[in-house]
C-alpha cells in the first residue's frame, strides 16, 4: 500500500507558501490574501492563516517521530519555515518587502524533501493517511450534526450540544477545503471530534433510541476514520455491516457509562 505525499502536513504547507513565493512582486499581505482566497482584513483569513500555522506545527511533529538521521538532517529547517508562515519582523504591507522574498527556495525544497519522509516513515497513520476518499466521514459527519440536533435538552447540555457542534462543522469545513490542507489536517482534526465525542459518552443521559445511534453513530465515526488514514477495506465493511468492532467499543462505552 503506498502512500502520496499529498496527504502530508509538509506539503501542503510546501503548496502554500510555494504559491505565495510565486507571486513574485506583490505586497506580502496580498500574497498571503490571494493564496487563502480570503480578504486580509476578514474572519476567514484569520481562520485560514491559523490553519498554516496548524499544518506547521503538525510538520515539527512528524519531523519528531522521524528516525533519528532524517530528523537531524530534517529539524535545521524549521525555523526559516516558522519564519516563511509568521514573518515576525516585517511589516507585511510594506512594498519594499515583496511575497517572494518569504523563503529561501533551498529551505522551501527541504519543506517537500520533509513530506516525502513523512510518507515514507509514517505513511497509513494521521501524519500521512492512505485513503483518498472521504465521503464516509462527510457522512458520519451529517448524521452527527442530525443526532445532536435531535437530542433534548434533558438528554445532552447546551454546552457540550455546542462545542460538540462546532467541532464537526470544522471537521466539514477541512473536508471542503482538503484541496488546500491536506489529508493529515483532515486526519488529525477527526480523530480530536472522535475523542471529544467518546468523552462525551458519560456526560449524556440519552433516551434509548438515541442512546442506540449516539454508540453505532461513536463506532461508524471511529471506523471511517480508519477507513480513511488506512485505506482499510475491512473498515468500510464495518461502516456498511455493523457488527464485529462496533459491538466490541460499543460494550465498551457501556462499561465506561457504567462506572
Amino acid at each position: 500500500m503506498t502512500t502520496s505525499i499529498e496527504n502530508t502536513a509538509a506539503h501542503n504547507l510546501h503548496s502554500i507558501l510555494d504559491r505565495v513565493l510565486q507571486l513574485g512582486d506583490e505586497i506580502i499581505l496580498r500574497g498571503w490574501a490571494t493564496v487563502l482566497d480570503a480578504p486580509w482584513d476578514s474572519k476567514e483569513f484569520s481562520k485560514r492563516h491559523s490553519e498554516v500555522v496548524n499544518l506547521l506545527l503538525l510538520t515539527i511533529q512528524q519531523v519528531e517521530a522521524l528516525p533519528e538521521r532524517a530528523r537531524a538532517r530534517t529539524e535545521r529547517y524549521i525555523p526559516q519555515w516558522w519564519t516563511a508562515v509568521m514573518q515576525p519582523t516585517l511589516n507585511w504591507g510594506d512594498s519594499g518587502r515583496p511575497a517572494s522574498k518569504i523563503i529561501q527556495q533551498v529551505s522551501l525544497d527541504h519543506l517537500e524533501s520533509t513530506a516525502e519522509l513523512i510518507s515514507a516513515h509514517l505513511g497509513g497513520t494521521d501524519a500521512a493517511p492512505s485513503g483518498s476518499d472521504l465521503s464516509q466521514l462527510s457522512t458520519q459527519c451529517q448524521e452527527w450534526l442530525d443526532l445532536l440536533g435531535a437530542m433534548g435538552d434533558d438528554e445532552i447540555s447546551a454546552g457540550l450540544r455546542a462545542q460538540l457542534t462546532s467541532q464537526i462543522h470544522h471537521l466539514v469545513w477541512l473536508i471542503d477545503n482538503k484541496d488546500l490542507f491536506g489529508g493529515a489536517r483532515v486526519s488529525q482534526e477527526a480523530s480530536t471530534v472522535a475523542g471529544s465525542l467518546f468523552q462525551a459518552t458519560n456526560a449524556i443521559s440519552a433516551q434509548p433510541e438515541n442512546s442506540s445511534r449516539w454508540k453505532n453513530g461513536l463506532l461508524s465515526f471511529l471506523a471511517a476514520c480508519v477507513f480513511f488514514s488506512q485505506a482499510a477495506p475491512l473498515m468500510q465493511e464495518s461502516i456498511e455491516a455493523g457488527s464485529g468492532l462496533v459491538k466490541e467499543i460499543a460494550s465498551t462505552v457501556e462499561e465506561i457509562r457504567g462506572e
